[in-house]
């Protein structure tokens, strides 16, 4: 059934609420933390194999640990898994004994073998934000003092090192390259946001001004609509079909953002972002269909009709966001993805799991189940129930 359907059919009901309850605390909570989880070498599994195995070859990457650490954070503040804590603490443990071979000032790794050892010592602005994020809710859930000072730490960090070189805005690492990406200054955004709700620093509300400028001034195409995924040293387009990428899941994505900015600053929801929802909504849902497929043009034609499990929990949260703006009831839109996150992605393999990427006929495109995927459907599940009141 199309969404256009769904939204003229009063008698279209759901079980979404208790059934996303249920999943959570019955099957994924539980999964991600026994088998998720390395007793033996600390932290976290990067991901299962589809038979739910943990992959030992596989690298611990930092920003999958962080992801997990939220999760489980966050489970514990929402009363979903009481003890959830001490698998988050585990995980901050791993990163903080094996993260920082140069001290906190110098930033985090980008990856480890099993048993901790760095196995890629680059410095990611991506990962750092995760870091950051998770950290926050850690503090949050657990009211670690000493993490507290670590997020401080971690936030001049980042500011130090990972500046691109031009000034306005930062580097996707520090191999070099001069271009920019939106995703790493999204979920730096993101981050600092959440490190302002968990320690009052206005330092954080500052950066997130500034970023938000960033987002305003150089991200953003006022004429299109539209977010693009890349850009040169002077933040114009990237040269060639780069340029012209954009995804739905992150247009959604930065349509929470910026309404938990406004919120934060005590200031409207900005313009752009009803753009980015509107463009969102009308380009990248194929066939008026309720997913969001993964990449569009720049003119909203589509460059990958193929679709991931994440841009829908994106698309979840921008409802949540849109529908407190208007001051209505979520819509059954939202309702709608739930269920399709289901019905095309979760439980595939094993209980608590997910197939992650299909192509535009719902046939698999993985052949592992990452652990970084939990990140984006427990946040959007838990927008999701709070819009709920469930």
């Amino acid at each position: 059934m199309s969404i256009d359907l769904l939204i003229k059919d009063a008698s279209y009901v759901t079980n979404a609420p208790s059934r996303v309850r249920q999943w959570l605390t019955d099957a994924a909570l539980p999964l991600w933390s026994t088998t998720g989880v390395d007793g033996e070498m600390g932290g976290f599994f990067e991901r299962l194999t589809l038979d739910g195995t943990p992959d030992l070859a596989a690298a611990k990457r930092v920003r999958v640990q962080a992801r997990q650490i939220y999760v489980f954070s966050h489970a514990k503040l929402l009363g979903l898994m009481p003890e959830s804590d001490r698998i988050a603490a585990q995980g901050v443990d791993f990163v903080m004994r094996h993260g920082f071979p140069d001290g906190i000032a110098r930033g985090v790794v980008h990856s480890f073998e099993r048993d901790g050892t760095v196995r890629d010592s680059g410095r990611d602005t991506y990962d750092h934000a995760f870091l950051l994020f998770a950290l926050s809710w850690y503090h949050r859930a657990t009211g670690d003092a000493a993490v507290r000072e670590t997020i401080l730490a971690l936030g001049d960090a980042i500011w130090a090192i990972l500046r691109h070189p031009g000034g306005a805005g930062f580097v996707v690492d520090d191999s070099g390259t001069d271009e920019f990406h939106q995703n790493p200054h999204m979920h730096l955004f993101e981050a600092v946001l959440a490190a302002f709700d968990a320690t009052g620093e206005a330092v954080f509300l500052d950066r997130a001004r500034e970023l938000f400028e960033l987002f305003r001034t150089r991200m953003f195409d006022p004429e299109l609509g539209v977010l693009r995924e890349f850009y040169d040293a002077r933040w114009q387009p990237a040269a060639g079909d780069k340029g012209r990428i954009v995804e739905p899941g992150h247009h959604a994505e930065w349509v929470w953002l910026l309404k938990c900015y406004a919120d934060r600053v005590d200031e409207p929801l900005c313009a752009e972002a009803a753009r980015l929802h509107h463009f969102a909504q009308a380009r990248g849902r194929l066939g008026a269909g309720v997913l969001l497929c993964d990449e569009l043009w720049t003119d909203g034609s589509v460059k990958k009709a193929s679709t991931r499990s994440w841009p829908q929990t994106e698309a979840i949260k921008a409802e949540v966001a849109m529908a407190e703006v208007r001051g209505e009831l979520l819509g059954t839109y939202a309702d709608a993805l739930v269920d399709a996150l289901f019905d095309t992605f979760l439980d595939k393999t094993v209980p608590g799991a997910w197939i992650d990427w299909v192509d535009p006929h719902g046939a698999p495109l993985v052949q592992a189940i990452p652990a970084s995927t939990f990140y984006h459907v427990f946040l959007g599940f838990s927008e999701y129930l709070r819009a709920r009141g469930a």
